[in-house]
This record gives structure tokens, C-alpha cells and sequence, in this order.
């Protein structure tokens, strides 16, 4: 199950709490039980109306905060899977913190395994938990 930024006027998009909440029940349903979930912080194509985040650099950040803020309120671990190379196409700076709190499982694709190889970091992480190295390859701590 996917979650979108919720934002766009389309009226095809649900809100974020709307969204996070027909999501967990998805995983309680199914009897699932998770460690962790992972929120994808990415920019999509143009053709994906719900996950765009081509909102502008503000709009973007106050609706991350929004997300950010209901995944810590979900009472369920959540962190953020993330490409530092994409961050300045989604937010003002390298730096724009959405939750620095909240572990990072970073993409890099440098071919090279392990968390402490991570060197690309942005919004406020110093360190990962997790990291993809390669296309489809992965690890976390």
C-alpha cells in the first residue's frame, strides 16, 4: 500500500491522516506485525498525482512536518527512506530538517554495503540505520 502526499486538488488524493490510518489498518487486518515502517521521501514523476511532492519548497516542508508529526503520533515505529541527492528537488536546502529524529534508511547508490559507509547525509542525520547501496540491494542495522 502506498502513501501520497495527499495534496493535490485532483480529488483523487486522500489526506496524510486518512491515508496513515487506512494503512495501518491494512497491516493490523492482515495481521501483520512490523518493527518498523518506512515513509519513502522521494519525488515522482509527473504522472504519480498522489506522491508528487512538486508542491514548492515551503509547501513541501510544512507538508512533511504534517507527515513527520503523524507517523510519531501513530504509535508505531516509523523512519524515513530517503535520497540526499533528491532533497534540494523537494526542499529549499541539504539541510531542511523534517525529522532528524526518526532513523534514516538512506539511498547511495555506491555499490559499497554497510550503514557506515553512508557519507551523503541531509535534513540533520549524521548517521543511517539502513542504506541502499545498489538497485535493489539493501541493508539495515
Amino acid at each position: 500500500m502506498r502513501l501520497g502526499t495527499g495534496t493535490q486538488t485532483k480529488g483523487k488524493c486522500k489526506s496524510p491522516g486518512t491515508q496513515l490510518a487506512e494503512f495501518e489498518a491494512a497491516i493490523s487486518g492482515a495481521g501483520m506485525t512490523l518493527d518498523y515502517r518506512w515513509f519513502d521521501v522521494e519525488p515522482k514523476g509527473k504522472g504519480d498525482a498522489c506522491n508528487a511532492w512538486n508542491l514548492g519548497d515551503a509547501a513541501n516542508l510544512a507538508l512533511a512536518k504534517q507527515w513527520t508529526a503523524l507517523l510519531r503520533q501513530s504509535g508505531n515505529k516509523w523512519g524515513i527512506y530517503a535520497n540526499g541527492n533528491q532533497w534540494t528537488a523537494m526542499f529549499a536546502s541539504r539541510t531542511t530538517d523534517i525529522g532528524s529524529d526518526l532513523p534514516l534508511w538512506a539511498v547511495q547508490d555506491d555499490h559499497k554495503p554497510g550503514v557506515s559507509t553512508v557519507h551523503t547525509f541531509m535534513g540533520g542525520w549524521t548517521s543511517a540505520v539502513g542504506k541502499q547501496y545498489d538497485e535493489g540491494k539493501f541493508i539495515l542495522a
